[in-house]
């Protein structure tokens, strides 16, 4: 093999330096990326697995509603194992449905607020915080009610906040403040939406339309 000549043996002799100064750094940054990207791999894999666990067992839940022993249990195991996965906030909602239909106020309430302080999606928590401030509603919680619908985490959620606001208002024989309330949800819901024609009614009935 030919020789190499001066200026090749320069560049050389400077790669050499370079390589002995910073090599072994370059061959760790490499070594640590491939593990990064290794490890974010698994992550995502098992995060896909455990939310297809979680999926089949929020199917399950759903066929145990006449079974109170294993919705219970179906429901537990979500809630402790799989409480980051969207499947354990609406297995709650399910959870506080059933509750209300049963006539058990406190199990809906524990529900509902299980579901406000532990959804990842804020549509979730604004329909908690709905259905919470209808329990509180019957149970003449008027403030409480209140409290939780004073503005949605969900643009899109405004007007039925301001509905609600409203029938607690009214509630409290603030006919006025019902008024203002109703007429806020009807600037806010689409004019198609179905409580439109009752939201008129309240209206009317206050004479205030």
């Amino acid at each position: 093999m030919a020789a190499f000549d001066l200026q090749e043996q320069e560049q050389i002799a400077e790669l050499k330096a370079w390589w002995h100064s910073w090599g072994k750094a370059l061959a760790a940054a490499v070594v640590l990326a491939l593990l990064a990207y290794a490890g974010w791999s698994g992550w995502q894999t098992w995060q896909k697995h455990r939310a297809a666990e979680a999926a089949e067992l929020y199917a399950q839940l759903q066929l145990q509603a006449m079974d109170e022993a294993k919705f219970t249990a179906t429901l537990t195991t979500l809630k402790t194992d799989f409480g980051s996965t969207p499947y354990a906030a609406r297995a709650a909602l399910a959870a506080a449905k059933l509750a209300y239909m049963k006539g058990q106020p406190a199990k809906t309430r524990d529900e509902l607020n299980w579901v406000i302080s532990n959804a990842k999606e804020v549509t979730l928590r604004d329909s908690a915080k709905l259905r919470l401030a209808g329990v509180l509603l019957d149970d003449k919680k008027y403030d409480e009610a209140l409290a939780l619908v004073k503005a949605p985490e969900e643009e899109s959620y405004s007007g039925l906040f301001a509905e609600v606001r409203g029938d607690v208002l009214l509630a409290k024989q603030d006919k006025s403040g019902a008024a203002d309330a109703y007429r806020q949800a009807l600037a806010k819901l689409p004019k198609d939406a179905p409580n439109v024609k009752l939201l008129e009614v309240k209206l009317d009935t206050l004479g205030a339309n």
